[in-house]
């Protein structure tokens, strides 16, 4: 679609960095880095949530304070989507368009990326350590005859 649309861009697996510089798109289409991509991102939309795809992980843009867009399908995390649309830390957007005009919005405003970026920080912080709490309720259960 990108080469279609006459737009510049460089495959993530392909590119070297110099050519990656100087080109409009950079496609991520590697595993493992997003994380590094999300870091020095300033709003992120996630992916696999316009289509019925069941959306990617909302927790890495949050985790570091990104403001997050994301879609409407959000099926393979749905109580995390929906902890973080409550605490004004992510937003549905509903299409391309939508999408466009927010993050251009975001984009604008530093203020509103600060803000939704805390957010999206105090979320994550303020629900940590669900596994030192799950092993708390299995270790009595363990020394049961």
């Amino acid at each position: 679609m990108l080469h279609q649309a006459g737009v510049g861009f460089v495959r993530r697996s392909q590119g070297a960095a110099s050519a990656a510089q100087q080109c409009e798109v950079l496609l991520l289409d590697s595993l493992g880095e997003l994380l590094d991509f999300y870091a020095a991102a300033d709003v992120a939309f996630v992916g696999g949530s316009l289509v019925p795809v069941g959306g990617h992980n909302l927790l890495e843009p949050a985790a570091l304070g990104i403001p997050i867009l994301t879609g409407p399908d959000n099926s393979n995390s749905e109580e995390i989507a929906r902890l973080l649309i409550a605490s004004g830390a992510a937003e549905v957007v509903h299409d391309a368009a939508q999408l466009g005009a927010r993050a251009s919005a975001l984009l604008a405003n530093p203020e509103a990326r600060v803000r939704i970026g805390a957010h999206a920080r105090a979320s994550v912080d303020s629900n940590r350590g669900a596994l030192a709490k799950l092993l708390g309720l299995i270790e009595p259960l363990l020394n049961e005859p």
